[in-house]
């Protein structure tokens, strides 16, 4: 079987199709399709926002995290920088006063699913990687390497005879 050249198929721009909806009154326009990039984008915001500084993905930031991002992409509406400071409050607005079920119902269901999707299978993949032996060994070193350079740090200190001086007069001070 020949295979059909691609420029033959007549595409030659990305989807950049919006749907208008009304939402108390004030008409939004929401994306019908994002490219990858940008798709991207909202999986590592989410992703980096919700991870807490442990060795998992809190699932409840998460979600808050996600909603936000595709609220972000998708719709019309700007956030001013102190309205995004504090997530959890501006989602607990978009939710329940309903904003966030409207854009979702105008966002197709292949592009909502394509991001979730993706989001769980990449924290699902962090988690196993950062407590699978390569990644406990790989966090050993690092703190490993965090110690030794604390240590070279103390050691130059302590050869330095200004500071030296200081610490032979504290120690006779100390008995």
């Amino acid at each position: 079987m020949a295979k059909v050249a691609f420029s033959k198929l007549g595409i030659k721009k990305v989807n950049n199709e919006v749907k208008n909806i009304q939402f108390n009154e004030v008409e939004i326009e929401v994306k019908q399709y994002l490219p990858i990039q940008d798709k991207l984008t909202i999986i590592g915001n989410a992703i980096n926002n919700a991870a807490d500084g442990n060795r998992f993905v809190n699932p409840a930031k998460l979600d808050m995290y996600t909603t936000l991002e595709v609220l972000y992409a998708y719709a019309d509406i700007s956030f001013t920088e102190k309205q995004k400071e504090d997530s959890a409050k501006l989602y607990d607005l978009v939710i329940s006063s309903g904003l966030v079920d409207e854009i979702y119902r105008a966002i197709p269901e292949q592009e909502l699913n394509t991001i979730y999707t993706n989001v769980m299978r990449v924290a699902e993949s962090m988690y196993a990687q950062m407590n699978s032996v390569y990644g406990i060994m790989e966090n050993i070193a690092q703190d490993y390497a965090n110690t030794s350079m604390e240590a070279t740090d103390i050691q130059q200190k302590l050869a330095d005879p200004n500071n030296l001086t200081l610490l032979k007069d504290v120690m006779s001070k100390l008995g």
